[in-house]
């Protein structure tokens, strides 16, 4: 009997007993997911410049911040580059030198003169120079910015924010060979220095062409609740969320675009201060950018008056002038 009551009491305590917890998912990697293969013939696709090419491409900026529903639009801000493949290692990783050669601002319905907005820091982007290393697979690193000590602060974060973008165009392809229909998911932590959020972007390939493919994207942005000290001023931040879509076509042998995109970004920010402080309290911002990535159009000199805003091409050879700065988001 005595035995009996030992083996039930043990009986009992081991059920009793609180179970180990399991142990938490590992964290989420950057990176690319292939979600559906397409169709066949199946191609592994790579980026392939040849060193030594060089590309011309516009980009037009289109650039809208509103503060709990007001703002105005800001001019179109349009950039000429000149994209140059310094070297290619025998990784097949190319070392991209991308250089401002023209710039020009232009009115759109509704925004203030270009020339009283944009104008002087358009032209002192001229020349200013972006290096980047293109990995086969798209996987854009160790940019710099090449900008002259003189240049003001404003203009030099106009700079990098137009250097994110480009970084952010640079499609990341699957590991896996693909055909016509397949899909795959970029994971991506956006970049330090703005709002922290993780961006999933989903790629459906249209077609392939030689070593040209046409695509479309769709993509989700979120944050996690944050503070960030900008200025000396902590901001609480908070329901931090965006979309963006795209389509276009990339020549992965030329590392030439022509795509046009869309985007929205959105956040509730707090400024941490005490009640009845100018700026104090809770302001919802949300940014909206429109952004086209094509060869370039005709030149300044041929667009009709009505697009022509302030506008200046780099100098030959020799000084590099600079660029302008606003909101800082991913």
């Amino acid at each position: 009997m005595r035995r009996t009551i030992l083996a039930l009491v043990a009986l009992v305590a081991c059920r009793d007993r609180t179970p180990e917890p399991p142990p938490p998912p590992p964290p989420l990697e950057d990176g690319v997911t292939l979600i559906q293969p397409g169709a066949t013939p199946a191609h592994t696709l790579r980026y392939h410049p040849t060193r030594g090419a060089r590309t011309t491409s516009e980009l037009t900026y289109d650039f809208d911040v509103k503060d709990d529903g007001q703002g105005n639009p800001m001019p179109t801000l349009v950039v000429e580059l000149e994209t140059a493949v310094d070297d290619v290692l025998a990784d097949g990783t190319a070392k991209l030198r991308i250089t401002v050669i023209r710039t020009r601002v232009r009115d759109h319905a509704g925004a203030p003169g270009a020339d009283s907005l944009l104008g002087d820091e358009a032209v002192e982007m001229l020349g200013v120079v972006i290096t980047e290393m293109l990995a086969p697979d798209g996987k854009v690193w160790d940019a710099h910015l090449e900008v002259p000590a003189a240049v003001p602060d404003k203009v030099r974060a106009e700079i990098d924010r137009v250097s994110q973008g480009l970084e952010r165009v640079a499609m990341r392809l699957p590991t896996e060979p693909v055909g016509v229909g397949a899909t795959w998911r970029e994971r991506r932590t956006l970049p330090e220095g703005g709002i922290r959020a993780i961006s999933e972007t989903t790629y459906r390939l249209v077609s392939i062409t030689g070593d040209t493919i046409a695509y479309a994207t769709t993509g989700l942005s979120t944050g996690a609740p944050q503070t960030v000290e900008q200025d000396g001023t902590k901001v609480e931040v908070t329901d931090t969320h965006g979309h963006v879509e795209a389509q276009g076509t990339l020549d992965l042998a030329r590392y030439a675009f022509d795509l046009a995109s869309t985007s929205t970004f959105s956040s509730t920010m707090t400024v941490v201060a005490p009640e009845g402080t100018p700026g104090a309290g809770a302001s919802t911002v949300e940014v909206t950018m429109a952004i086209q990535l094509r060869p370039p159009a005709a030149s300044p000199a041929q667009d009709p008056p009505a697009d022509a805003g302030r506008s200046a091409a780099a100098p030959a050879s020799g000084s590099t002038p600079s660029p302008h700065g606003a909101h800082k988001a991913p």
